[in-house]
């Protein structure tokens, strides 16, 4: 139940407690019922209409109708007559209940006997044809007698509660159902803001923006919904902000920073003059990831397609020529993954480049499942312990500061690598490799091949309208 929402769970307890005392009074009806057959209604009616036709057999003419007003209450009308009323009609559904009454009365099958449903109408009783009718249907039966005459049964109540002896309990929590229906969709109404809030609320946690959401429902959810809706907009704002003071702050630093590397090549090469050079390429390192940082902190989710195999060959190729040592594995055909190109180019870059630098070299291996792609990056390094594995992905975080001086960064690469995965709907983990180091495994979702294929038409399209 604790994954149920807060409408179904209203929903199963209102169910629950309807059924429970349906289940209460049935059981109760039924146990009565096996105790006291005799008094069940159908029993109890025929048995009262048995013992009143061998009354009428056995007086005198004079004494019958006495006996017929004795017999007649408020749910039973009985009527001695000379002869068959014109409405009256055999319906052989009643067969059986006929037999039980020769039974009961200890008739022949030549007496005359009519059961049948009526109708009241304008022009008199009509027979029962229709089923918008039932409510209103009533039992007739007319039973031949032996001394001459007919007796004629009309029943002044309902069908149901005459024939079948259903108790008025159970058509009340019949009605209680119909009732719990409908509070049923009444909290359904008022709880599906509250469903539509949490949508909107996780759909703001995969990609920070801004979605206002109807306000509708009670006044306090309305109130709900009006905060949330002021709260994406205050953390939208203050991440544009973010991201446009580092941007901006990263233009004008490059601009001093390239003055001072131009500064550097003209003075006289000296082992402080190769110091200031690599802390001056340390901080375009830093800027570079810090402004990285605040635009995949920022960025939606993709639905663009990628070949992802193309993407590692181009990684592989370029850290080859640059005498790095790396492997590739996977990639001869075409691996499409959903996310941003721009994006899993980082991804795989970081990833590469923290192999390299920590654990000595870099395995890269593409594995292809049926809804998700999965990318390996191995190291021949120490390893991440496990303590520590969702710690590394925390902005700055350095898992051994002293050494993480000497290979550069800012401790940003793992935390770009987990934005830029869960962005597109993926995920990232860390693994020990089986011969020692540490393996990162990236899952990404594959694109479909329609959407590929329409992809491909649109792209067509655009390139021969230009």
């Amino acid at each position: 139940m604790s994954r149920l929402r807060i409408a179904a769970r209203l929903a199963l307890i209102v169910v629950s407690a309807v059924v429970l005392v349906q289940m209460i009074a049935l059981t109760l009806y039924f146990v009565e019922l096996r105790e006291n057959p005799e008094k069940a209604g159908f029993n109890l009616f025929f048995n009262q209409i048995a013992a009143v036709v061998q009354a009428l057999d056995r007086l005198p003419a004079e004494d019958r109708e006495l006996i017929a007003r004795a017999g007649t209450n408020a749910r039973v009308k009985l009527t001695i007559r000379d002869d068959i009323p014109a409405h009256t009609v055999d319906a052989p559904i009643f067969a059986v209940a006929k037999q039980r009454l020769r039974a009961l009365i200890g008739a022949s099958d030549d007496r005359f006997m009519a059961f049948a449903l009526v109708v009241p109408g304008r022009d008199g009783d009509r027979p029962f044809l229709h089923w918008r009718d039932v409510i209103s249907a009533r039992l007739h039966a007319v039973v031949g007698l032996t001394s001459g005459g007919y007796l004629e049964i009309d029943t002044w109540s309902e069908l149901g509660l005459r024939l079948l002896g259903i108790p008025v309990g159970l058509l009340a929590g019949i009605l209680g159902f119909v009732v719990a229906l409908a509070a049923l969709i009444a909290v359904r109404r008022e709880t599906r803001p509250l469903t539509e809030l949490a949508i909107a609320i996780a759909r703001f946690a995969e990609a920070v923006e801004a979605r206002p959401i109807a306000e509708r429902g009670a006044p306090d959810v309305r109130t709900l919904i009006r905060a949330v809706n002021a709260m994406q907009a205050r953390i939208t704002e203050l991440l544009q902000s973010r991201t446009l003071v580092l941007g901006a702050i990263s233009h004008d630093l490059r601009t001093y920073v390239t003055r001072l590397k131009l500064r550097l090549e003209l003075l006289p090469r000296s082992e402080q003059s190769v110091k200031a050079a690599a802390d001056l390429d340390g901080m375009q390192s830093l800027m570079d990831d810090a402004l990285a940082f605040a635009r995949a902190s920022f960025a939606e989710a993709s639905d663009e397609s990628v070949d992802l195999a193309s993407v590692a060959r181009q990684e592989f190729e370029a850290r080859k020529t640059q005498g790095a040592a790396v492997t590739l594995c996977g990639a001869q055909a075409p691996l499409l993954v959903r996310g941003s190109p721009v994006g899993v180019a980082r991804v795989l870059s970081n990833l590469t480049a923290n192999a390299l630098a920590y654990g000595g070299r870099a395995d890269i291996s593409l594995h292809a499942g049926a809804g998700l792609a999965e990318l390996w990056i191995e190291d021949r390094g120490p390893g991440i312990p496990p303590a520590e594995r969702a710690r590394v992905f925390e902005p700055f975080f350095r898992l051994d500061p002293s050494r993480s001086r000497d290979f550069g960064g800012a401790g940003l690469g793992l935390t770009i690598v987990r934005q830029i995965v869960e962005a597109s709907r993926g995920m990232v983990a860390i693994e020990d490799r089986p011969d020692g180091g540490t393996r990162l495994r990236v899952l990404l979702p594959r694109a479909s091949a329609r959407a590929v294929v329409a992809e491909g038409r649109a792209v067509r399209a655009v390139s021969q309208d230009g």
